[in-house]
């Protein structure tokens, strides 16, 4: 058989963190090699990324800024309806209940009257010096509902004029009734524009509980934005905010401003931070409200038609016509302030978007991604230039600093792992030898030194358990021992009973027997005396049989119970030994046939005891409940004796203690010299 050469644990590792050194030498001095280039290109990558975020940034910023000028504006077009619908119910208020005076009249109010169109669509204010426009359906003939309203709004005459001015881009405000009775302010001409448009004869089929504004669509009574739409009086692109007015629970029309949208995309015009952005509005539905040209051509992805080229022409175009488009209207769903990159016409581009509370709409800006990370060429040169000088010191650096790494590994594998190693295979052979006292140096606190400890105890628990081993065994001895002796005594016991009565009652059996054959042969008639005291004797013995046998083995504890149990042996032993037993049981408990026949037995050793060493004449045997406790008491009159002496080659007493433990109760033996004796065991029910 060829041997081979066995190198020690610690040489191999050490070998293989050498190899391992070395190779990751030539991997790094690799990779640093090479590393300028990928330098360069993660420079130029970060820095397009770093000016992209702060232009990000920037952009986010004031898209959200612009977003709350809007806003801020919008919401004081919308501050103005609320403001004129609290007039109208504040004016309700303050005058008290309507009380129309002139039933059928039309007159409104002091001077106005109004007249019916000569085509029958639509009742109209024709007094020429009206402040406000008045105009009714022409199918509802004005009743006290309407003049109600009008009498109500007459104030606004005052007010529209006043909050009309404070809006740059208001071109009306208004007020409809429940019967579609509108006051509109500037006067306009508006019958005339009405019925040559057809929005008169439209008039006469609406209702207004059909409207947005009206309580079962806006149960919160809230301010409504309307989509936008195309003004039917020449007013251009229009968006109009509508605030209900209320008398207590009744429903009495609602305050409107129109917004011009045309003037809000020249205002879009001029929000252009960078050369090729724009900014644009998209609605709650995803639809284009208002973009500059330039802008709504890129977002349509397609040249415009002269029609389409009009302010009104890509009106209510959706913008998810495209992948990229549709996400950015996602990004703007969450109703928060951010920023999206999409593919626009071929071009990476950067959209920022925040949202307009007020509306539900939102203003975006759109920059070419190009335009934020001009600058990135000019750092890029320089990293290329720095990262040649980086990799020519860093491979001479590194050079040096494997070889004094090399020297300390083997220092520390040395240190730390060999010797360590060793030590823990010595003590590994000793124990293999058989020496458990054996102890190795814990010299670090590591895994090595974990392992020692752990070595020691394990050496440490194996003396231990071996020295519990011999004494367990010495025990296990001792109580073999102790079962002879306990078995030789009961042996004893059975033999003296046997010989002081059934052994006694067939020796009188067999002289009783010789006695009748003799009175057989001299004198039959007196055979029957002898007879009699045979079959006598007999029945003893067959009693003290019994007794003997149910004193080993109580056959009745399963099928009568505790207490017939105890009753048997108490009778046994009153007609065997002639003692006074006195017994009082309570029901029969209701617990294991093991703690019934630990009872049964202490009872039986009690009374052996009693009948062998106290001399008594009396025993008291109770059996009762208490406390949810089960007690058993065996009380003598007899002679007593010390219950902490020593009573050598007798294990009554200690096979009381060892059957009672084993039922988990307690067992108490009171006891003096002269004063008797008494057994006492308690079980938990």
């Amino acid at each position: 058989m060829v041997s081979r050469r066995h190198f020690p644990i610690g040489f191999k590792i050490t070998a293989g963190l050498l190899a391992f050194l070395i190779i990751l030498a030539l991997a790094t001095s690799l990779l640093v090699a090479n590393g300028f280039k990928i330098a360069e290109q993660s420079a130029i990558e970060h820095i397009t990324g770093s000016l992209q975020s702060k232009s990000q940034n920037s952009m986010v910023q004031l898209t959200s800024l612009e977003a709350q000028l809007y806003e801020s504006e919008l919401q004081q077009y919308a501050d103005l309806t609320r403001i004129a619908a609290d007039m109208v119910v504040n004016f309700y208020e303050t005058r008290g209940q309507w009380k129309m005076e002139n039933e059928g009249t039309h007159v409104i109010t002091s001077g106005s009257q109004l007249s019916l169109s000569s085509d029958g669509l639509l009742y109209y204010d024709a007094d020429p010096n009206r402040i406000t426009e008045i105009l009714h359906p022409g199918n509802v003939p004005p009743d006290s509902h309407t003049n109600r309203s009008l009498y109500d709004t007459a104030i606004l005459d005052e007010l529209f004029p006043a909050l009309l001015a404070q809006a740059d881009m208001v071109v009306g405000i208004y007020f409809q009734g429940p019967q579609l009775t509108f006051r509109y302010f500037p006067v306009r001409n508006l019958p005339q524009i009405e019925i040559e448009n057809g929005a008169a004869e439209a008039a006469l089929t609406m209702h207004i509980e059909t409207f947005p504004v009206a309580p079962q669509n806006n149960p919160d009574r809230k301010t409504v934005w309307l989509p936008p739409y195309v003004d039917d009086a020449n007013q251009g692109l229009l968006v109009s905010a509508n605030t209900p007015i209320y008398y207590g629970d009744e429903f009495e029309g609602y305050i409107g401003v129109d917004v011009s949208l045309s003037q809000l995309i020249e205002r879009l015009k001029t929000l252009q931070p960078l050369q090729s952005s724009f900014a644009f509005l998209v609605d709650d539905k995803g639809r284009l409200i208002a973009a500059p040209t330039e802008g709504a051509t890129r977002l349509a992805g397609r040249n415009l038609t002269y029609q389409e080229s009009s302010p009104t022409g890509l009106l209510g175009l959706s913008l998810d016509q495209n992948r990229d488009l549709a996400l950015l209207l996602t990004a703007m769903k969450n109703d928060q302030v951010g920023a999206t990159q999409i593919d626009l016409g071929g071009q990476a581009v950067l959209v920022t978007h925040a949202p307009l509370q007020e509306t539900g709409w939102t203003l975006s800006i759109a920059v070419p991604l190009s335009e934020l990370s001009s600058e990135s060429d000019v750092v890029s040169r320089s990293i290329y230039n720095d990262g040649r000088t980086t990799v020519r010191n860093t491979l001479l650096a590194m050079t040096g600093l494997y070889l004094i790494v090399i020297f300390i590994s083997i220092w520390l594998s040395y240190r730390y792992l060999n010797r360590p190693l060793r030590q823990l295979l010595r003590g590994v052979r000793a124990v293999t030898s058989g020496d458990m006292n054996v102890t190795v140096p814990v010299t670090s606190q590591d895994e090595l030194g974990e392992l020692a400890e752990s070595f020691n105890q394990m050496t440490g628990e194996l003396n231990s358990r071996s020295q519990q081993l011999s004494q367990t065994s010495n025990e296990l001895k001792i109580k073999e021992a102790q079962l002879k002796v306990a078995t030789l005594e009961e042996r004893q016991r059975l033999a003296r009973e046997l010989h002081d009565s059934v052994s006694q009652a067939l020796y009188g059996i067999a002289l009783g027997a010789r006695t009748a054959r003799t009175q057989l042969e001299r004198d039959p008639a007196k055979v029957a005396e002898p007879l009699d005291y045979v079959l006598s004797l007999a029945e003893a013995g067959l009693a003290e049989m019994r007794a003997l046998i149910f004193e080993l083995r109580p056959e009745s504890l399963q099928n009568e119970g505790l207490l017939g149990a105890l009753t048997k042996v108490s009778d046994a032993v009153r007609t065997r030994h002639k003692l006074d037993i006195v017994t009082s049981f309570c029901s029969e408990p209701d617990i294991s046939l093991d703690a019934k026949e630990m009872l049964y037995r202490i009872t039986q050793e009690a009374i052996y005891n009693v009948i062998k060493h106290a001399s008594a004449t009396r025993i008291e045997i109770t059996l009762m409940m208490k406390d949810g406790k089960l007690i058993l008491e065996v009380r003598d009159n007899g002679k007593g004796f010390d219950p902490q002496g020593s009573f050598p080659g007798h294990l009554g007493l200690q096979s009381m203690r060892e059957r009672v433990a084993n039922c988990n109760g307690e067992l108490l033996i009171i006891s003096q010299p002269g004063q008797g004796t008494t057994v006492k065991v308690e079980l938990a029910l």
